[in-house]
């Protein structure tokens, strides 16, 4: 096979000295296939070329009213103190040594609840440089649903390392529910 080490004009003379041996008919398949996927190659290299990048629209962002505040922190609430929320779930699920459960739940929960609920609070948040902390709040949020699904892995079940983990991720939750007092309405109303 000829590849490395041959310049492009030794591999095209190779080629044509195959294609010579060739009958006619193959001849004319494989010089038909070649102009074919030659030509389709270039058109797609000027698509590609002339193709201006995609640029996503972003959403307008979220206006910060008292509701929109109240309705990002109550989403969070409810995941902390509701009986159906997922810190009940994930309590529950912990009693009753559920670990396939346990890492089912934590490896989905992330998405759910720390970038669309957590994500949606912080943006709401005023003050810039508690902004900024929240961004390390909601990251401890992530590493705790981890701890708690190492504590849950086949072979490494342990409700009680689950349970300290799972302590931690409720007090973390509380922390980003503290920001909530946080914004200022005024701060936003004269823009």
């Amino acid at each position: 096979l000829a590849g490395r080490g041959t310049t492009c004009s030794e591999r095209s003379m190779m080629f044509s000295a195959d294609n010579e041996s060739s009958s006619s008919s193959e001849l004319s398949r494989r010089s038909t296939i070649g102009r074919v996927l030659s030509s389709g190659a270039a058109v797609f290299v000027s698509c590609v070329a002339m193709a201006e990048p995609a640029s996503a629209k972003k959403p307008p962002p979220e206006p910060i009213t008292a509701e929109t505040v109240k309705s990002a922190f109550d989403a969070i609430r409810y995941e902390l103190e509701d009986p159906a929320g997922g810190m009940a779930t994930l309590e529950s699920k912990i009693a009753a040594k559920d670990f396939e459960g346990v890492m089912d739940f934590t490896k989905n929960y992330d998405g759910y609840f720390r970038k669309a609920r957590v994500g949606r609070a912080r943006k709401l948040l005023t003050d810039k440089k508690l902004k900024e902390d929240s961004v390390l709040m909601s990251n401890a949020i992530t590493f705790d649903l981890i701890g708690i699904n190492r504590a849950s892995r086949p072979g490494q079940e342990n409700q009680e390392e689950a349970k300290k983990y799972l302590g931690e991720l409720k007090a973390d939750i509380q922390k980003i529910l503290d920001l909530e007092n946080t914004v200022d309405l005024s701060a936003v109303e004269g823009s």
